[in-house]
């Protein structure tokens, strides 16, 4: 199993690495913190396996 994505600010870019189960590591690049952040709560969600959701319709219908 993955670890929890780990945040750092090198040469003023926020990194986060991912250790993967088949022992590489992932790495992102962001400009700010505040993404960097909310990119490794996503990434450190555990896997459903589900299929993905389809996308909420905008419009509604009125019969």
């Amino acid at each position: 199993m993955s670890q929890a994505p780990v945040v750092t600010k090198e040469n003023d870019v926020w990194v986060i690495r991912i250790d993967r189960p088949n022992g590489k590591t992932q790495e992102y690049r962001c400009a700010t913190e505040g993404q960097a952040r909310q990119l490794a709560m996503v990434l450190g969600k555990p896997d459903t396996g589900g299929p993905p959701r389809p996308a909420a319709s905008s419009s509604s219908t009125v019969a």
